[in-house]
């Protein structure tokens, strides 16, 4: 672990139109101790040739089949050499060319977790904020709380626990509810980390995304208040109906 370095990671597929801009975000910042990597799922739309063409300045990449983004995450994951990993989309791109900079100068030395917010763009569902807030609290048992987009995760997180690609969606949600219940250090900064196409899968809110939840923490009740267990259902069941009518 090189205690002086964040690791980027882009996992890509089919991102052609928008992965240079993602790219050229990290390599602009101008926090220097940076490293770069890409975890290609197999693209065929030209996002090959966008890569290779910064291939010098990316520290690792592949490009192969995989069962979607989150196994990506963890390929980049067991490459990092960084102390923090932070995850960018290959449709998102970092706020400015300082947000390294500054959330590595002003987080605190001890925490194990830093976030901050993102801007929501190409919003199609009128819940969808354009600006979000990320947090940690006790209202993670009930949604996602924290954007994947505004956090900054400690290397030593994974230790552990990576992403579960059971989950096509919500696998990031199941991995900050493991490391809520272990009560770890966390750090909220007041800076805008990315900016962060809204049009994907946990955007939409079709049933399938509610089914995963419900899932998802089914299996994970052990570690789940009774209280929230029992109300896991009909929660899911009222977020789909109210995002449906007030779409």
């Amino acid at each position: 672990m090189n205690q002086q370095l964040v690791s980027v990671i882009i996992p890509v597929f089919n991102a052609a139109g928008t992965l240079r801009e993602a790219i050229e975000s990290v390599l602009l910042q101008s926090f220097s101790a940076t490293e770069l990597i890409i975890i290609d799922g197999g693209s065929t739309d030209g996002s090959l040739e966008i890569i290779k063409y910064f291939e010098k300045q990316i520290a690792y990449f592949i490009s192969e089949r995989d069962s979607g983004v989150y196994e990506a995450m963890n390929k980049g994951i067991e490459k990092s050499k960084g102390e923090w990993i932070y995850i960018l989309g290959a449709d998102d791109e970092l706020n400015s060319t300082e947000v390294l900079e500054v959330v590595m100068r002003q987080r605190r030395p001890e925490v194990k977790l830093i976030f901050g917010n993102v801007i929501n763009t190409g919003r199609q569902h009128n819940r969808v904020p354009q600006f979000h807030k990320s947090s940690f609290g006790s209202g993670i048992l009930w949604r996602n709380t924290l954007h994947q987009q505004s956090v900054f995760y400690h290397r030593t997180l994974f230790d552990q626990h990576l992403f579960n690609p059971k989950y096509k969606v919500l696998a990031d949600y199941a991995f900050h509810l493991h490391i809520y219940k272990d009560k770890i250090s966390h750090e909220y900064l007041d800076i805008t980390i990315a900016k962060c196409e809204a049009r994907g899968l946990s955007k939409k809110f079709e049933w399938s995304l509610y089914a995963e939840e419900i899932q998802m923490k089914r299996d994970l009740e052990t570690r789940y208040p009774l209280i929230a267990r029992l109300w896991v259902r009909p929660w899911a069941l009222a977020k789909f109906i109210f995002k449906k009518i007030s779409r």
